[in-house]
């Protein structure tokens, strides 16, 4: 009887033939890899703002993408107007992301981005779905690089920053 009880009280070290079967093994997976949104707007670009000096890393939206994505993911969504489509389709892509922070803002189109992306159509402004601001938080806390490969799909374009025209 003394010995179960001395053989309890022993500590690990005395007890390193014994494996420890009550710990239980590390599940702590690795955080996706985030996105690349590097590099950041030209220095020249950032120094002379064209409107709120306010950028965003963003996907450009043209007209009419949203609801034609709303009926992609649900051909029910054809039945309805196109305010309900947009509405659809713009919660879906939150949904997609996980992320009820995405939104719809008007932004400067720079020629830069009509270089990159042929895609845009517009010439000054246009509308874009702001990912994150250029802000050192939410630089840091971005979202997956998988997650925005599936909103960029989902629109048709790739992200860039983007100055934000004016905030509605």
């Amino acid at each position: 009887m003394q010995a179960i009880a001395n053989r309890d009280r022993a500590t690990s070290s005395d007890r390193e033939d014994v494996p420890n079967t009550s710990r239980k093994p590390a599940t702590r997976k690795t955080p996706p890899p985030q996105v690349n949104c590097f590099p950041l707007p030209p220095l020249a670009e950032w120094k002379r703002p064209r409107s709120t000096g306010a950028y965003y890393y963003g996907i450009y939206v043209a007209e009419n993408a949203i609801e034609e994505y709303a009926v992609r993911v649900n051909p029910e969504a054809a039945n309805h107007p196109s305010s309900i489509q947009y509405f659809y389709g713009l919660d879906h892509l939150r949904w997609i992301a996980n992320d009820q922070s995405l939104d719809i803002q008007i932004a400067v189109i720079r020629p830069r981005h009509k270089e990159a992306m042929p895609c845009i159509t517009e010439n000054r402004t246009a509308t874009i779905l702001c990912l994150f601001p250029m802000e050192i938080e939410a630089v840091k806390k971005r979202m997956s690089a998988e997650t925005v490969d599936k909103l960029a799909n989902a629109l048709g374009c790739k992200p860039d920053w983007y100055e934000i025209y004016f905030f509605s």
